[in-house]
């Protein structure tokens, strides 16, 4: 909770498509909150004016278990729907006082003002207005804790729209359960339309969320030049590396002991980094050129960037399933990107790009204990939540996955190369009409040898593009 009684937004995943808590569903989807948006006479001292809009970071993707429903479009007076059924459907507390598990629903009546407030003067009398109606039955069967905030949907010529939104009841007696032989109190979405529709529309039509993805800050990322790939492409899984990934940098650190630098920094201190390299591609080469198929091809030098601070990400936790795994390094001094290897890639920053769920991928990753190459290992397949969290139950791992990561497909074959910390989990993608890689994850966690059965973890920067913008300096 903030300070003025709301969730606070980082702690805010929004998932459609669920029918049951307990188990992971390939047919739901995980929204993260971009921004809150609350009436602003609302007050957490009052009830009145109880409603608020929730920005998505990424797009919800339409399937047949995931549809809009209509906002109300007929008339708005009460009048109109005293008397009618609607449905509330929720995961609130069922007729044991238990939670949910499953998504349920209900029909109930609406009723008027003067029936709902002569049933209980004290509470109704008080709190009920204008942009408020109640309906139920009285009867032990309406929305209860954990349905707060949920629709009061109505059925005309099979088209359904949202009347009301779960607002409060009367709780019982002992305790702070609802009390379901008591009328529900909605929120009327029809006495809102106009401020909805405000918020809805953005800079130059654009929705909220498009038009802030699309705003200002952006504008610090080069979306113009990040991502080209203009190196042949390599068929062969595991081959070592040369110009085709020009983004892949190399963490250096310091040896307390010796004072010497050393490049494997595996589980070290953030206080030991001391540079990174980038436009490396083998580090116990001193040659600048391979032979690749015949052909000598070269590399101008490689570049060595000091490491002037690292900016951890605040809910890191690493007992608690990985959980906001992610870092930025912020370099002394900028990158040279006039050399053919040294560029950036691309982030997620756009809508489309952040609605991506990727089925195949390509991971890089550097071969420090065998011979120090950047090798590529291309088309890992992704797999979903349902199945990557079997297989972390069955190895006795962590049993449920965030939101915010991203599950890669077991690679037990002769082939395997294991990924360090942090490496590149990448798309090609359409960005401003080309082809260009996106980087869509970091390597978080994963298996310990070639025979581990265990998926690979990796966060998911779609998940992170606000929080890096907010942290990039010009």
């Amino acid at each position: 909770m903030t300070t003025h009684g709301l969730i606070a937004r980082r702690r805010l995943v929004v998932q459609v498509g669920l029918n049951r808590i307990s188990a992971a569903d390939n047919r739901a989807q995980n929204h993260k909150a971009f921004e809150l948006i609350v009436h602003p006479e609302y007050s957490v001292n009052s009830i009145r004016h109880d409603v608020a809009l929730i920005v998505l970071e990424t797009d919800i993707t339409y399937t047949d278990y995931i549809q809009p429903v209509c906002l109300w479009n007929r008339d708005d007076d009460l009048n109109a729907i005293v008397g009618t059924w609607g449905t509330v459907v929720g995961f609130g507390i069922d007729e044991t006082d238990e939670v949910s598990d499953t998504l349920r629903e209900a029909s109930i009546p609406v009723v008027n003002h003067i029936t709902c407030i002569e049933s209980n003067r004290e509470l109704f009398g008080s709190q009920l207005t204008s942009n408020m109606f109640c309906a139920g039955n009285r009867d032990g069967i309406g929305a209860c804790n954990g349905d707060s905030g949920g629709g009061l949907f109505f059925n005309y010529s099979d088209t359904w729209f949202i009347r009301g939104v779960v607002s409060f009841t009367k709780p019982r007696q002992y305790g702070n359960y609802c009390g379901t032989n008591e009328y529900t109190v909605f929120t009327d979405v029809a006495k809102y339309l106009s401020w909805i529709e405000q918020q809805m529309g953005g800079k130059d039509g654009q929705s909220i969320a498009t038009g802030i993805a699309n705003g200002h800050k952006i504008g610090l990322l080069p979306m113009s030049t990040c991502g080209p790939n203009p190196y042949a492409s390599r068929e062969e899984l595991s081959k070592p590396v040369l110009l085709g990934y020009p983004w892949v940098g190399l963490v250096e650190c310091t040896a307390k002991e010796t004072f010497e630098k050393r490049i494997v920094c595996e589980a070290t201190l953030i206080s030991d980094l001391s540079s990174v390299l980038m436009g490396e591609y083998d580090i116990n080469s001193p040659k600048d050129c391979l032979n690749v198929d015949g052909q000598m091809v070269c590399s101008p030098p490689v570049q060595t960037l000091r490491i002037e601070s690292v900016i951890a990400h605040t809910g890191f936790n690493r007992p608690i399933r990985f959980a906001d795994d992610i870092a930025l390094i912020r370099l002394r001094d900028r990158a040279d990107t006039s050399w053919s290897n040294v560029k950036p890639i691309c982030l997620p920053v756009t809508s489309e790009l952040r609605s991506l769920k990727p089925t195949h991928v390509t991971l890089t990753t550097w071969e420090l204990l065998t011979g120090g190459n950047l090798l590529e290992r291309t088309l890992r397949e992704t797999i979903d939540t349902t199945e990557c969290e079997k297989l972390l139950r069955d190895n006795f791992l962590i049993a449920r996955l965030t939101a915010r990561q991203i599950c890669i497909k077991p690679h037990l074959n002769s082939d395997c190369k294991l990924s360090l910390s942090g490496a590149p989990l990448q798309v090609v993608q359409k960005v401003q009409g080309e082809s260009r890689y996106v980087l869509y994850g970091v390597a978080s966690v994963g298996p310990n040898n070639c025979t581990d059965p265990i998926p690979d973890i990796y966060t998911n920067i779609a998940s992170y593009v606000d929080w890096i913008l907010e942290n990039i300096q010009e």
